[in-house]
């Protein structure tokens, strides 16, 4: 069972959140001009780059938690992150310990590092094509394939 991120604690500020999925696009351009393109892997990694402000409490806290909860920032944790869907809990870990960049500005300690997302979390194949098909149900779009399949058979 893997640690998780201290409910004390604040996430990563919004305004420096930014989230980048590693390239999974493997991609062969043909001698006739056209190009092919295919999926590398089945899941890539998705890089967060992440700020916190905290206030000396909030850092004694961060930094035991790197340290000792995350063994100085070299295991697997799990934190909720803001994402499309909203806050979502997602299995991370530190690229580099936030602790390397620590500084103190205006009664607040800063700390930036980058995280890794183990895999980040989507909505479903069924509610894609449910929200795509919206107003519409599927089975209402079934429905009004067939249909339109019937006519077209019968001229």
């Amino acid at each position: 069972m893997l640690i998780s991120y201290p409910k004390d604690l604040k996430l990563p500020l919004l305004s420096s959140h930014g989230l980048a999925q590693k390239p999974n696009l493997l991609r062969t351009e043909m001698s006739s001009g056209r190009a092919r393109q295919r999926k590398r892997f089945q899941s890539v990694p998705t890089i967060l780059s992440a700020s916190w402000k905290l206030n000396p409490y909030q850092a004694q806290l961060f930094e035991g938690f790197v340290t000792h909860g995350t063994g100085d920032a070299v295991n697997w944790f799990v934190m909720p992150l803001l994402t499309p869907q909203g806050v979502v809990e997602h299995e991370v870990r530190f690229i580099q310990s936030p602790l390397e960049s620590c500084s103190f500005s205006g009664g607040f300690w800063n700390y930036s590092a980058n995280i890794e997302i183990k895999k980040r979390q989507v909505i479903s194949e069924e509610v894609t094509a449910t929200q795509l098909l919206a107003p519409n149900s599927i089975q209402q779009f079934v429905d009004g394939i067939s249909a339109a399949l019937d006519t077209y058979q019968e001229q």
